[in-house]
């Protein structure tokens, strides 16, 4: 028996174990239609050729994608590639929020019941980057963070105290803590190893696609990829399910 969450290449394993590869005899394939909630998917992409305006664009693009999350009173996490980003990318979102007039829409839910608790506990923390942000209605979450931080953020992004919630991919893998909307922000990360850039992998992509929509309270769930033009457009021909492609030029 072999089970995958994330396996595009199916058949090829199947034949790999000998499986009978007769439909509902040995081989069963479970498509995007055996969802609990339906995906949608929105691919964003930037056709800004200025490097840093490209970068600056993409947290704007991030930025609309959780207030618009945050109007219809849904939380929404911001996926990027490394741990620095994460804060980079919160204290954006605090920024644009701070300019646009709308704190109200992340600040943190004063009047949860469990407020006072969590606020204890975040100011108890070593952590000052939390502290800094909880007051926003945000935290971030990786690897490099204390286990008892990370699960800190886990608990109040699961009671909906934090609202939107900056992470790298590591929260994809093995912690079930889905959310309305899941968004990616930019299809590139540095590796070491190469000595450059390289496309996030595709199978990372779907399985932080998996992370959008709450089974038990939602309907629909959103994954949203943004990224340069020319790499959107590769990613949208490797996915199987219908997407939505928009440009953003200097115009």
């Amino acid at each position: 028996m072999g089970l995958s969450a994330t396996l595009p290449n199916y058949t090829d394993v199947a034949e790999f174990l000998h499986v009978n590869m007769e439909p509902g005899k040995g081989l069963f394939y479970c498509d995007d239609s055996f969802r609990p909630v339906p995906l949608t998917q929105r691919f964003l992409g930037v056709t800004i050729s200025n490097k840093l305006k490209a970068i600056e664009k993409m947290y704007e693009l991030a930025f609309d994608r959780c207030c618009e999350e945050l109007l219809n009173d849904k939380q929404a996490m911001v996926f990027v590639h490394s741990r620095k980003d994460t804060m980079t990318t919160a204290n954006k979102l605090i920024e644009y929020a701070a300019e646009g007039r709308k704190q109200n829409l992340f600040a943190t839910p004063i009047h949860h019941p469990r407020f006072d608790y969590f606020k204890q506990r975040v100011q108890r923390s070593h952590n000052r980057q939390l502290q800094d942000l909880f007051q926003h209605g945000l935290a971030i979450h990786h690897a490099g963070m204390r286990r008892s931080d990370r699960n800190l953020v886990e608990e109040m992004f699961a009671e909906g105290i934090v609202r939107v919630l900056c992470c790298t991919a590591t929260l994809a893998c093995g912690v079930n803590l889905p959310a309305h909307a899941v968004i990616i922000k930019g299809t590139e990360l540095y590796d070491a190893s190469r000595g450059g850039w390289v496309d996030v992998d595709i199978l990372d992509v779907i399985q932080i696609f998996g992370r959008a929509g709450r089974p038990q309270f939602d309907t629909t769930g959103e994954g949203c990829l943004i990224g340069m033009h020319d790499s959107i457009d590769s990613f949208a021909r490797l996915m199987v399910m219908k997407v939505y492609i928009r440009e953003w030029d200097e115009s």
